[in-house]
């Protein structure tokens, strides 16, 4: 490979499976949510003309806005559950094996997960359950958390003692989540809008196929920048192996190793110099409640924007979820490495919540749509509001010392 190839190979890691397979992510939710409503309204009353335009009876949308709840309720619980022992064995085997696998292991299981996503849009007989078969099968690859795992690992194994560019590139890295999620929504609402659910589970399934190229010609594993604990880390034990041989030569024989599980927890509430470990436990709280709002919101937010008054079509909805998405990612890029310098990590975390927090309230008193964008907003107004923290301490405070030996009270002045 030429010397340029060899430096984008340098640059350019890990960036396209996160955007890859958070467009595919982002491509997908709207796009089954959508085939679970038409599924239920077939299954309840199986009359064209209601599942074509529901909002016209009442009570009949109500019935299949419940069913349909319940339905995508099952759905991210067969996923996460799933998810949750698949991503601990995961995690601690990709520390000893190889972090391409893991990478790769979401991808394939989703482009099985889009089949049956695309059989279930063909034929219009196929129970809506079926949709609870592609939840565990996403679920049992660990899903975007394996993808993360690997990613961020895969990062930090490259970037080792390159300091601030570690931040950077992570930071650049988890902006791929915010781009995918500008394509994904803009993509699917055109897809759906103009050529049906199939052809977005197709896209779907084109990411997929692209993410598994880029990462078995593109990516090479790692050297790493930790090396595997030893048996007996610690003296508890912690670097155990499943049986006695050495687990360094046949990493792939314990896959399934419950050591690894334990590795997982042992690695959360070891001992840590300090307050260390109850900030760990507190950032995995954090972290909880953060996912928890998310997904959260995502499982219910275009069942509540289609409902009437709102009455969002899908494309709308599209448009809607890209501006978000758009929004924050430039937040990330853009702002946050300007805030970094001027601006304590907790301030911003806490006038990011305060924001969030009201930009939800208002979604939930929408009545129409410039509400509901507006809500959106409150995200990026969360950044310009820190930002002004940082321009008016650099102004006043610039300021004020030039002007006390003539007029101190020149700063209040100024301000009217």
């Amino acid at each position: 490979m030429s010397t340029w190839g060899q430096r984008i190979r340098t640059f350019v890691t890990v960036e396209p499976v996160i955007f890859f397979y958070m467009t595919s992510t982002f491509i997908v939710t709207p796009a089954y949510q959508q085939l679970v409503i038409a599924k239920v309204c077939y299954e309840l009353f199986q009359d064209s003309y209601i599942c074509s335009s529901p909002a016209h009876h009442k009570d009949e949308e109500e019935l299949i806005e419940g069913r349909s709840s319940y339905i995508l309720l099952l759905y991210t619980c067969v996923t996460s559950l799933l998810s949750i022992p698949t991503a601990m064995l995961l995690g601690s085997w990709s520390d000893r094996s190889s972090r391409k696998a893991v990478m790769l292991l979401p991808c394939l299981m989703s482009l099985v997960s889009g089949g049956v996503f695309i059989a279930m849009s063909l034929l219009e007989d196929m129970s809506v359950y079926w949709s609870l078969a592609s939840a565990g099968v996403t679920g049992l690859s660990g899903g975007y958390v394996s993808v993360f795992l690997s990613s961020f690992s895969y990062l930090a194994d490259v970037t080792a003692g390159l300091g601030s560019n570690r931040t950077l590139r992570m930071a650049a890295a988890e902006s791929m989540i915010f781009v995918g999620g500008t394509v994904g929504f803009l993509l699917v609402g055109f897809l759906i809008q103009e050529f049906g659910l199939t052809s977005a589970f197709v896209a779907y399934c084109s990411c997929h196929v692209l993410s598994v190229f880029y990462i078995l010609l593109w990516l090479r594993d790692p050297e790493r920048s930790v090396p595997p604990p030893p048996s007996g880390e610690d003296g508890d034990g912690d670097g155990l192996p499943c049986e006695a041989g050495d687990t360094d030569t046949e990493p792939s024989s314990n896959l399934l190793c419950l050591s690894d599980v334990k590795r997982s927890f042992r690695a959360m509430f070891r001992r840590r110099p300090g307050q260390q470990r109850q900030k760990l436990h507190l950032l995995i709280v954090c972290t909880f409640i953060n996912n928890l709002v998310a997904v959260g919101e995502q499982a219910i937010s275009l069942l509540y924007l289609m409902y009437e008054p709102r009455e969002f079509t899908t494309e709308l909805y599209g448009v809607f979820k890209s501006a978000q998405m758009l929004l924050l990612g430039f937040t990330l890029l853009g702002i946050f490495p300007l805030l970094m310098r001027v601006v304590g990590e907790i301030t911003l975390a806490k006038v990011s919540v305060l924001f969030r927090t009201a930009g939800l309230v208002l979604m939930a008193f929408s009545t129409n749509t410039w509400m509901v964008f507006l809500g959106a907003m409150f995200s990026f107004s969360a950044s310009v509001e820190t930002t002004c923290i940082m321009f008016a301490a650099v102004m006043f405070n610039g300021l004020y010392p030039l002007t006390l030996p003539t007029i101190p009270g020149m700063p209040f002045i100024t301000r009217k």
